[in-house]
């Protein structure tokens, strides 16, 4: 089964890193055991980050939008919403994702891949404030409130190694693949290509590195700075199956190519996710249980090897005790068994490899007798049924949904730019024939396009106007009212004059511009029947909202403002709307709600 190793994460990092460090969090859905991230950045298209703690971290270009949540997704939303990407990072080589935010303060989202899997967040002052499984073994805790630390590392980075540890790793074992495999934190699939650039293969004899210890660190580093600066994603068939590698293995069979390792995991884990991963989020008692089995199995396969070897060793100390010296001492140095000095009669051999003999069966019955306890734990804690992800209402949103929109009191429909890309994709796009254009008198201001606007009423003309100001810069200065006003579709051209320049999102305007003065920067916020989030002049938000609220300019920060207003309008348990929804309502800037109302749909 394909999976990623560290250097698969080395140069996913970079990717996710190079597109996009500065987006920022829009939304967090489930996905199975799986979090989606929603990213966005101003003028760009929205991106999602796959985030899974048994596959790994990429973006992807596959994905389609859920519509489900779960307890900790909830709990994750809440801590990232809203935070800006600044940064990507690795530990050690090591299968662990590093993505910091910054919203105010600095947070760390850790996706560690090593069985079962952990997404953690961490705090400026690197306490935990949410894992997705707290640990609590006796090696290691991931605690909420507690100091994180990543997970141990036994072996040594391959950017750390020195001559002098590569002169230890072949006089310590017997073959080449076991001395760099067993002290080198390589990925087990690029071990073999490491001493293939070096000529040899995983049966070599240990003592084939000897002299070569200065080129056998350059092999190490070449590899790493191919992984992280020069990657080349593929598929490759192997004796194990096909996997996925950043650096292609020099007699291997390629059978894929991929511009980017996010393509790959799109198409090698995506598929699998959606049939398996969309089962029930399991039980912190689930969790607790395969962390316990992982561990009792680890240390019982600990324990069958080490009793195996000082078997071995003893069968050794046997044939050294009825040899001649000479035999006797190369018997103890095959045996890769660590001495003082050396032993000067055939006995003395065998009572060296017997002392270590039993030294190994100590360790053995030690990991036994750990199994056993936790074995006895494993009785006590009880599979429970995992809970389902609550699903999410989903609902296909119109096209005029990507700008700011309202219906008038008359029934029309008013869609406004959010910002110049959209403000020009408006008037290009979206204004046809019989349709008016409103802007207000002051800088920073959006186009407002009234479909069938020929035809507006006098109280259309006053509700677009106030619409106009109240979504432009005036909201943010504080203004109380502003002028507007309104033109026919060919008086607005994106033509500059001779010697002149139009910034994006500029248009020229000629001719009569019918003027509408002073319109209240006011706006209505509420829930219209469809369950979507509409704002606009309080007159037509009345006539399309059962409840809804009435802001007004304040110092305050527009998350703050979004929380209050979704505090007065949602549901209780509803989760048709998330903050986010609320926050792209409101003009820029904070508001004061000055009026709370309840009426019938329809009513004047």
């Amino acid at each position: 089964m394909a999976e990623l190793s560290g250097f698969e994460v080395l140069a996913l990092l970079k990717e996710i890193d190079s597109a996009l460090r500065g987006t920022y969090v829009n939304n967090v859905y489930s996905y199975g055991t799986s979090q989606l991230l929603r990213l966005r950045k101003p003028g760009s298209p929205d991106s999602w980050l796959v985030v899974s703690p048994r596959k790994g971290v990429w973006i992807s270009e596959s994905v389609a939008e859920r519509g489900e949540t779960s307890d900790f997704t909830t709990k994750l939303r809440g801590e990232l919403e809203r935070s800006r990407l600044v940064g990507a990072s690795q530990v050690d080589l090591d299968r662990v994702f590093e993505l910091e935010f910054e919203n105010g303060g600095k947070k760390k989202l850790v996706v560690e891949l090593m069985p079962p899997g952990n997404v953690i967040v961490v705090g400026s002052d690197d306490k935990v404030l949410l894992a997705s499984d707290e640990v609590r073994s006796r090696t290691r805790r991931v605690v909420k409130g507690e100091d994180y630390r990543p997970p141990a590392q036994g072996r040594l980075s391959p950017t750390a190694v020195t001559p002098e540890d590569v002169n230890g790793m072949w006089n310590q074992e017997k073959i080449a693949g076991r001395a760099i495999g067993r002290h080198v934190a390589l990925p087990r699939k690029y071990v073999s290509e490491s001493l293939r650039r070096l000529g040899l293969s995983d049966g070599s004899p240990a003592s084939s590195l000897g002299g070569r210890e200065e080129e056998v660190v350059s092999v190490f580093r070449g590899l790493v700075d191919e992984a992280r600066d020069a990657p080349k994603p593929c598929i490759c068939r192997t004796e194990e199956g096909e996997e996925i590698f950043v650096i292609p293995p020099t007699d291997a069979e390629v059978t894929f190519r991929a511009k980017s390792v996010s393509e790959l995991c799109d198409r090698e884990f995506l598929r699998e996710m959606g049939e398996k991963e969309k089962e029930n989020v399991p039980s912190p008692d689930e969790t607790k249980r395969k962390e316990l089995e992982i561990t009792i199995s680890k240390l019982k396969a600990e324990a069958d090897s080490l009793a195996a070897k000082a078997a071995k060793v003893r069968s050794e100390a046997a044939s050294a005790a009825a040899a001649p010296i000479e035999d006797a001492l190369r018997i103890l140095r095959d045996s890769g068994v660590r001495r003082g000095r050396e032993p000067g009669s055939p006995s003395a051999v065998a009572s060296v490899l017997f002392d270590d003999a039993k030294e190994l069966e100590r360790k053995s019955a030690e990991s036994l007798v750990a199994a056993g306890r936790l074995e006895r734990q494993l009785a006590k804690v009880r599979p429970v049924e995992a809970r389902r992800a609550k699903p999410l209402p989903r609902r296909r949103g119109e096209w005029y949904e990507k700008f700011r929109w309202f219906f008038t009191s008359g029934g029309k429909l008013a869609i406004g730019g959010r910002d110049a890309q959209s403000n020009s994709l408006l008037v290009r796009r979206h204004l046809s024939e019989g349709d008016v254009v409103y802007h207000a008198d002051l800088f920073g201001s959006p186009f407002f396009v009234l479909k069938e606007g020929k035809l507006q009423s006098e109280q259309e003309q006053i509700e677009l106007a106030q619409a106009t100001v109240s979504f432009s810069s005036g909201w943010k200065t504080g203004l109380g009212a502003a002028d507007a006003y309104w033109v026919e579709k060919d008086q607005v051209s994106a033509a500059a004059g001779s010697g002149e320049y139009l910034a994006k999102g500029s248009f020229v305007i000629r001719g009569k511009k019918n003027l509408i003065r002073h319109a209240l920067l006011q706006v209505a916020v509420g829930i219209d029947q469809g369950g979507r989030v509409m704002a606009g002049p309080e007159s037509a938000v009345a006539k399309a909202c059962s409840r809804y609220v009435v802001l007004t300019p304040h110092r305050e920060k527009q998350t703050d403002t979004a929380k209050k207003v979704m505090k007065e309008l949602r549901v209780p348990g509803s989760q048709a709307q998330s903050l986010d929804d609320f926050v792209r309502s409101l003009p820029a800037g904070g508001g004061k709600i000055v009026r709370r109302k309840a009426v019938a749909i329809g009513s004047g």
